[in-house]
């Protein structure tokens, strides 16, 4: 894309309510600590420091624990502590359950806590420090913002420090994954805009020592998306994105991914890697409004909720803009098919009806002569036509030229 195209776009937190509600898998916290220091214990004990960058974020923290067979973990040694200042509720998991499954509900008539009172502390060192001196040792420490879900690894490292000191950016992946909102979405839109076509952009921020190569994306949307928002998804190239959607939704994807209603994967498109390139790409196929930019580390898993877009009328003029096609999803989803077969005398088209669910409303597929039509039946569409019809050319070396083509309701085709 013509970099350009971005100018007059200059990408701003959204400080109004943001358009999406974004969360993503970490292990990296923004404060931990290992240590060993409990192996002689006879417990272990886990520490977690839950903040909140906005006072209306929901209160219910959904905590499990791995492995499962673990009995549940908190009798006797669940305390809950309270910032001064700071509401009891914040800090308090409303479930915990053993991952595979909901089996506790926490309550403070459900835990059994040396100190029923919640403990009120100033700062980390104070709640470290008290901690060390109730239960003689520290087998992790993290800090937490914005969590939506917790998953606790327990098990303790001999290998550990003998102290729980805090660094930054903790990558605490041996005993914690949790799922966190996310507030730095940014927003523009064209100056000259003359409709509010929305993009959404997720730029996935890969780290060169990072293994992840798959992501798994929970999607939703409103019904009315469709042709009128797209989402964009940035990644490195080797990167596979498995899409959990029941939304009618355009799409750009680099690497390769894979709906859950198409049972194959479906090759991706090169897509820039730089901010404006990629707020150019959206222009260039005619969304005008940058509604989320979202630059979040990579991660194997993603949930995304695409609110409601007020949709404004182009106005009509004498020279109407002029759109360059998609390479959307029904044409990739036809390519990777390949629904077609020759043989020496004729041509055959068949595909599986329930392949084609991501197309919404297709009612026939036909070839380059549309009087050709494909038989459907509750499971398939079928055509057989000697290589003298239907527009079918014949080419040097044996080889058969026509097209397959689908037709949409309303008229349309893909």
């Amino acid at each position: 894309p013509d970099p350009g195209r971005a100018e007059g776009c200059d990408l701003q937190p959204v400080t109004a309510e943001p358009p999406i509600t974004l969360s993503y898998a970490t292990s990296t916290v923004p404060r931990g600590c290992v240590s060993s220091s409990s192996m002689d214990t006879g417990h272990e004990v886990h520490v977690l420091s839950v903040k909140w960058s906005e006072p209306m974020l929901p209160r219910q923290i959904f905590l499990c624990w791995a492995p499962q067979d673990t009995p549940f973990p908190w009798e006797g040694g669940l305390v809950l502590a309270q910032e001064l200042g700071r509401a009891t509720e914040t800090c308090l998991p409303m479930l915990g359950w053993p991952c595979r499954g909901v089996d506790a509900q926490l309550s403070s008539e459900t835990i059994r806590a040396p100190n029923p009172e919640p403990l009120v502390v100033s700062n980390e060192g104070q709640l470290l420090a008290w901690a060390l001196s109730n239960y003689g040792g520290i087998t992790s420490y993290s800090e937490l913002q914005d969590p939506r879900s917790i998953q606790l690894h327990l098990g303790e490292d001999a290998s550990s420090p003998p102290e729980c000191i805090p660094q930054e950016h903790f990558n605490a992946i041996q005993h914690l994954e949790t799922e966190v909102f996310f507030h730095g979405v940014k927003g523009c839109s064209r100056s000259d805009a003359q409709s509010t076509r929305a993009a959404h952009i997720i730029h996935l921020q890969s780290e060169s020592s990072s293994s992840i190569t798959e992501v798994n994306l929970s999607l939703s949307c409103p019904q009315n998306s469709a042709g009128n928002q797209i989402l964009i998804l940035q990644s490195k190239a080797n990167f596979t994105w498995y899409l959990s959607s029941k939304c009618s939704i355009q799409l750009m994807v680099s690497g390769s991914y894979k709906v859950s209603s198409v049972p194959m994967l479906l090759p991706g498109m090169l897509l820039p890697d730089t901010e404006q390139d990629l707020i150019a790409k959206a222009f260039e196929k005619n969304y005008s409004v940058i509604a989320s930019y979202s630059a979040i580390p990579a991660s194997t898993h993603i949930s995304l909720e695409i609110r409601g877009h007020e949709m404004v009328e182009t106005p009509v003029t004498t020279t109407p803009l002029a759109i360059t096609q998609l390479p959307d999803l029904p044409h990739q989803v036809l390519l990777t098919l390949k629904p077609w077969k020759c043989t020496d005398e004729t041509m055959e088209i068949i595909i599986i009806r329930s392949y084609l669910e991501p197309i919404k409303d297709v009612v026939n597929i036909t070839l380059r002569d549309i009087s050709c039509q494909a038989e459907k039946n509750a499971t398939h569409f079928m055509l057989k036509s000697p290589l003298s019809h239907c527009g079918t050319s014949l080419e040097g070396r044996g080889y058969a030229n026509n097209e397959v083509r689908g037709g949409l309701a309303g008229s349309a085709a893909l």
